[in-house]
């Protein structure tokens, strides 16, 4: 419970005031927790939506959730998406790439990063049902938080020196990435039923494809890249699951 909870103050805005003694190896163990902390963030993001989708229109029901999943992370994911794109997109050496991501300040590339990536979480939220807008918030904060893991199990670290991804990258056994991965794949399986293979499979995919990009620019994965794939995939997963309710219906 004290890793669980170290999790959610880590990754959330969520405030829990509760003092948790914090060294590295609660770090590695709470990894484990990811998919949970996904789903506590994901049940907040759906109450929001269900109690904003009574009173108001999709359109802007959709924005405010979004800016509710905002605030409700502290645009931690935002930042390192903004940072990993201006440093990547810079066309420069690996170093220097670097070097840029460690940079505060927003560039062109990081700024577009953040409208399309908003722009695309309210126009395909907009565009889902109801029911299948709820199944989204849900599953897509769920499998992101547990890519992390994967992400952490299968490469290394870019960077000499230390930051928020070293707690992580290169540290992750292959028991606590199963264990993970299993337990996103339940809590899926439960909302969205044996469709779920149709979203996670495609989803561990594409992140072992992002992984190989990412190590091909900057030679491995920071903190900022960790955060840039929550988001990448979060959006996948509302991509993946409109695809899917055109087909059929995922109740």
């Amino acid at each position: 419970m004290k890793n669980f909870i170290l999790m959610i103050q880590f990754l959330t805005r969520i405030p829990i005031n509760i003092k948790v003694d914090v060294d590295d190896k609660s770090f590695i163990n709470g990894i484990v927790y990811f998919p949970l902390v996904g789903l506590v963030v994901g049940i907040l993001n759906v109450f929001f939506y269900l109690l904003s989708i009574r009173f108001l229109p999709v359109p802007i029901t959709a924005v405010l959730v979004t800016l509710f999943n905002v605030c409700l992370t502290g645009a931690f994911h935002l930042d390192g998406l903004s940072d990993t794109c201006d440093g990547i997109y810079s066309s420069r050496k690996r170093e220097r790439m670097l070097e840029i991501m460690k940079d505060s300040r927003v560039g062109t590339n990081g700024a577009a990063a953040i409208f399309f990536d908003l722009a695309l979480r309210i126009v395909l939220l907009a565009s889902l049902s109801k029911a299948d807008a709820v199944k989204a918030l849900a599953v897509s904060a769920i499998l992101s938080r547990t890519m992390i893991v994967l992400l952490s199990h299968i490469a290394q670290y870019a960077r000499k020196e230390g930051g928020l991804g070293n707690y992580y990258i290169g540290k992750i056994n292959l028991k606590t990435t199963i264990i993970a991965i299993l337990t996103a794949v339940l809590l899926s399986s439960v909302i969205i039923r044996w469709k779920a293979v149709f979203v996670v499979l495609p989803v561990i995919l594409i992140t072992f494809i992002y992984n190989i990009y990412i190590k091909s620019k900057i030679g491995g994965m920071t903190g900022d890249t960790l955060g840039a794939a929550v988001e990448f995939i979060e959006v996948l997963v509302f991509l993946i699951i409109l695809s899917l309710s055109h087909l059929a219906p995922l109740s």
